[in-house]
């Protein structure tokens, strides 16, 4: 069930099933102000307030038989001269109860003790008649005597009733209070029925009995009740002696009333008004806050609502109802994928705006208050105002020849950011539009055409520049040159500390820098490098490398590996070492971006930090080679080696590999990001800590393969083995796997497959699967033979025509799972649970199914039960046609 809410609302749903009929019960809480105007505050505060003051159950979430009033809080004593006791007194509309509170006493010589002053006293039921041999009141006072000052003594209650005051030590009286009574208290637990025999068992289990009495889902007093369903907004209230500060609080109740919307669709489409009624006022008057929660009750197919795809509550003010359409486009605006989280953050659009509290939704930070700026714009001001004295004293109109000062625009709402984004999309359209306009034009100039092909100059090749997928090219070398030059340059170059530019007919000249300052290549040439090696695939294509360059480099190369085999950060982009051999070289940081490795020998080979994105790796050997934090985006492999090779922290986007070896490699932390690996070995190799995104594996083989914490997101997985692998802690989000992968005792822990990830056709045959996720995901076809599923979730998933014969299953879970066709002959499914799951024309024959819970499941005449064991099976309640 998706919720779809205002940040200020908090929703709570419990299904529940009683006299044959299925219900969702719906509670909408509100935490507003006790102010003359009402304010609707955040949900955090009010689940943060309901931690520190109610010490329980804030609601259970079914309808109550009758609205009531709770309050959670201090008595004080500052509003009057007696400190040792004092009443308080509140009133709801006309409901009203009083209380009196008194310091601590004891009794002695069976009579009570002056009270002790006290500024203030906590008014629940640890301060209320009642002790651990008083089932009224387990957690309350009075009935056991204390140790006081090593004296063994009996307390009195604090909180008594005007009309039930304790008069000796043996009396008992009712508890005190006015706040709410815990679910498993006396007097609650009596009211939840009796009748929980073998026809409950059979036609209303889990839910409650027949005869239950509905006030058990009151938690308030008995004289906190009102006699009528709901309480009225707007009622009257006081509350005294209950503030630190004002004697008496007093108001009304805020004039709200909450609706909420159902669809049993996933697009929210055709939704269904739950009535609610204002059942509970709970009052925190110290904080002045009141928790207003309004109940009401859907009627549902299925006994946990799972027919229920979508609620949303909202809040509107008496009197001005928005109208269905509204709540529709709501809905729609909230799924939508483009702008749903931003529309999230609207809460205007399901609670009103002016009874809004301040929050985190306010109006964005304003960037013309931040200190920079100002102080940016007032020394803007000053030098315009000059200007402006200059202009005047010259004769001339400022207002002529400066330019208007803009002014500063107001930064919007958080509810005006929709449209601001999608107004800002729209102008980039337009700009865009007009940008090729224009550039269609120029290209149709005969004269423009005509002096190009005179001056040589490619007209095309200029018009493309700037077009989105081309970005230009990233030189290194040539960006370290500049850097250099700019230091290099006295014009251009920093001043020096303390050292004051001269000035001479009206040119500045700076000084160099001293000696051992480091200049801006030192300090920036570190980022350029970074830059380099973690965007090199982003900038276009480095150029081939001209033959007598590559000649002289290829000889370079050969001497350098005849030596020392040293080539830290050398530049070798686009260079020709097809067929070389330079196994245990050193390429360090070496910048070997579209390189030319065909046929190389470069095993153990050291490329930690280097860029060798765009290489052409064709038939190249990297055998236990590093690759730490290389850049290996784009590069082209065909069946090249790299068995044994460390990629930890390497990137590999868009890379290429068709028929290569990575037996025994090492991936930790590895960038796999729109990749592509066809006919590649991946035996006995090592991932961890790794989200590859969009990579397609086809016909690869992970035997013996090992992943820990991995996470492959949107992947395309075809015809792809993983035995005997080892998955602790994957999960496969949105992943397709086609084409029988292979899965055969492969041992899978905490691991989960979700979203549209398909598992059609995969062999798991003879697989461990401990503590594993697959929930909603089809299997159909899927082989299981002989696997363990200890602890494993397969709930909602679809196994039609699947093989889980001697299947072990213990302690999983199945609900809705739907097995039609599917073999589970001879399947252990002890003590799990198969709910409302699907057997026609399943074979169940031999299967265990020891205290196996198949209520409300699915079988026939067409399904094969001969022989299976079915002792101690939970077989109520049976399936009912509503959640057919």
């Amino acid at each position: 069930m998706k919720t779809i809410k205002p940040f200020r609302l908090s929703l709570m749903t419990r299904p529940y099933r009683w006299r044959r009929a299925d219900t969702l019960g719906v509670a909408v809480m509100a935490l507003a102000t006790l102010d003359d105007a009402p304010r609707l505050m955040p949900e955090q505060e009010l689940w943060k307030l309901a931690a520190e003051e109610t010490g329980g159950i804030l609601d259970l979430g079914v309808p109550k038989a009758c609205a009531e009033f709770l309050v959670s809080g201090y008595a004080y004593t500052r509003h009057q001269p007696d400190k040792t006791a004092c009443g308080v007194r509140v009133r709801v509309g006309e409901l009203e109860k009083s209380l009196l509170v008194f310091g601590d006493r004891y009794w002695l010589d069976g009579r009570p003790s002056q009270p002790a002053p006290f500024e203030q006293m906590r008014v629940n039921w640890t301060r209320a008649y009642g002790g651990p041999d008083v089932a009224a009141n387990p957690q309350g006072m009075g009935s056991l005597a204390v140790d006081v000052n090593g004296a063994r003594v009996l307390p009195l209650p604090n909180v008594e009733a005007p009309h039930a005051r304790i008069s000796s030590p043996r009396q008992q009286v009712e508890p005190a209070g006015f706040t709410a009574y815990p679910p498993d208290a006396a007097q609650r637990f009596a009211l939840i029925g009796s009748k929980y025999g073998q026809d409950w068992l059979e036609q209303d289990y889990p839910g409650f009995a027949e005869d239950m009495d509905w006030h058990f889902f009151n938690a308030a007093p008995a004289d906190q009740r009102r006699d009528g369903r709901a309480l009225e907004a707007g009622s009257r209230y006081e509350i005294w002696n209950m503030h630190p500060e004002r004697q008496a609080l007093h108001g009304r109740l805020p004039d709200w009333k909450a609706r909420c919307f159902a669809s049993r669709h996933a697009d929210g489409a055709a939704l269904e008004e739950i009535d609610l009624w204002l059942s509970t006022a709970w009052f925190f008057p110290h904080r002045e806050r009141v928790l207003l929660i309004w109940h009401g009750g859907l009627p549902v197919r299925e006994n946990d609502a799972a027919d229920v795809k979508l609620i949303m509550p909202a809040l509107e003010l008496a009197g001005r109802p928005r109208p269905l359409d509204h709540y529709l486009r709501v809905v729609q605006q909230r799924l939508d994928k483009t702008y749903g989280a931003v529309h999230a953050l609207c809460d205007a659009d399901l609670a009103p705006e002016e009874v809004q509290g301040e929050w985190l939704d306010g109006a964005l930070p304003d960037p013309a208050q931040r200190p920079m700026v100002r102080n940016i714009m007032q020394g803007l001001a000053r030098k315009r105002e000059g200007w402006r004295q200059e202009l005047l004293d010259e004769g001339m109109d400022p207002d002529l020849v400066l330019a208007s000062v803009p002014e500063a625009e107001k930064p919007p709402t958080v509810a005006e950011l929709p449209a601001l984004l999608r107004g800002m999309e729209e102008r980039m359209r337009e700009q865009r539009a007009s940008l090729d306009e224009a550039r269609a034009q120029a290209l149709a100039d005969a004269d423009l055409r005509q002096f190009a092909r005179a001056a040589e100059i490619d007209v095309p090749a200029i018009a493309d520049h700037g077009r989105p997928g081309s970005v230009g090219r990233f030189d290194p070398e040539e960006m370290h040159a500049q850097l250099a030059d700019f230091d290099a340059n006295p014009v251009t170059a920093p001043a020096a500390p303390g050292v004051e530019a001269q000035a001479d007919a009206g040119h500045e000249a700076r000084a160099r820098p001293p000696m051992d300052q480091d200049g801006i290549a030192q300090r920036l040439g570190p980022q350029v490098d970074r830059l380099y090696l973690n965007g090199a695939h982003m900038f276009d294509a480095p150029p081939a490398m001209p033959p007598h360059r590559a000649q002289r480099t290829r000889r370079r190369v050969m001497e350098i590996h005849a030596g020392n085999r040293d080539f830290t950060g050398m530049n070798l982009i686009g260079a020709d070492l097809s067929g070389m051999d330079l196994r245990g070289s050193c390429f360090r940081r070496a910048a070997l971006e579209g390189a030319n490795l065909t046929g190389a020998t470069l095993d153990q080979c050291d490329f930690t930090g280097a860029v060798l994105a765009r290489a052409n790796a064709q038939g190249a050997s990297f055998n236990a080679a590093v690759f730490a934090q290389a850049n290996l985006s784009m590069l082209r492999g065909e069946r090249a080696r790299f068995d044994n090779a460390d990629f930890t922290d390497a990137v590999c986007v868009e890379s290429v590999f068709d028929g290569c070896a990575f037996a025994g490699a090492g991936f930790l932390r590895t960038q796999w990001r729109d990749a592509a690996c066809t006919d590649c070995d991946f035996s006995g190799a090592r991932f961890a800590e790794l989200t590859p995104m969009t990579l397609r594996l086809v016909r690869s083989v992970f035997a013996g393969a090992s992943f820990r914490q991995c996470a492959f997101m949107a992947c395309q997985l075809d015809q792809c083995g993983f035995a005997e692998a080892a998955l602790t802690r994957c999960s496969f989000v949105n992943t397709a796997f086609t084409g029988a992968t292979d899965f055969t005792e492969a041992a899978l822990f905490a691991s989960s497959f979700c979203g549209t990830t398909s598992l059609e056709d995969v062999c798991f045959r003879e697989a461990s699967l401990k503590q594993c996720g697959f929930r909603g995901v089809s299997l159909a076809r899927a082989d299981f033979s002989g696997a363990a599923m200890a602890g494993s979730d397969f709930s909602d998933c679809v196994f039609h025509q699947a093989r889980l014969d001697k299947l072990s299953a213990g302690e999983s879970l199945f609900v809705r799972a739907d097995f039609t066709g599917a073999s589970l002959r001879g399947a252990n499914l002890m003590q799990s649970i198969l709910s409302k799951a699907i057997f026609l024309q399943a074979d169940l024959g031999e299967a265990n199914l020891f205290r196996a819970d198949v209520s409300q499941a699915a079988l026939d005449g067409s399904t094969r039960m001969d022989g299976a064991h079915t002792r101690n099976a939970k077989v109520w309640p049976r399936r009912r046609e509503a959640a057919a």
